[in-house]
């Protein structure tokens, strides 16, 4: 039986308490509370009317109830694709370090090629680069040497790549 119900039951059992005669309120049965022949049909329609809000406040919680589990089911299919997301991205930082490392190795193994080379060929293979690549080459290698290879390239060519070199390092970074 619903709170209201026995809240209302009780209510008109206090007030019929108050009489000598015992309460002729509701009759509380298995079939809920009705009223006593002859008692007031407002009472019946009131009482009727509680029961149909009743039910209508627990197909509203069912409801609500039933949301509620779905938004944690949803909830917890999130948080995996979270999980699997942030596992994903530690892997392709991995990748992009690694790659990085090998880069730098392959720069490095470039840098000491240009520096064995005489300065006119040097020139000749740091003016087909990349200029970031060469700048990059000409950044890491024996100063004299750099000065020597820019030298021995074309005034306009060497001007960018000098001009290049006098970039923050984390405006040349490819």
């Amino acid at each position: 039986m619903s709170l209201t119900l026995l809240l209302l039951a009780g209510w008109l059992g206090c007030k019929a308490e108050a009489a000598d005669d015992p309460p002729a309120g509701p009759d509380i049965s298995s079939e809920g509370l009705t009223w006593p022949q002859g008692e007031s049909r407002g009472m019946q329609h009131i009482l009727d009317a509680l029961k149909t809000q009743e039910r209508a406040l627990e197909r509203r919680e069912k409801s609500i109830e039933a949301r509620e589990a779905e938004l944690r089911r949803v909830e917890e299919e999130l948080q995996g694709r979270l999980t699997e997301l942030e596992t994903l991205r530690g892997e392709i930082e991995t990748l992009l370090d690694e790659g990085d490392e090998e880069r730098q190795r392959r720069v490095r193994g470039l840098v000491k090629m240009t520096e064995s080379m005489r300065s006119a060929q040097a020139a000749a293979l740091l003016s087909e680069l990349d200029q970031d690549l060469a700048v990059e080459v000409l950044d890491k290698m024996n100063p004299a040497k750099a000065g020597k290879a820019l030298a021995s390239m074309e005034p306009n060519k060497a001007a960018k790549l000098a001009e290049g070199l006098t970039l923050p390092t984390l405006q040349r970074l490819p």
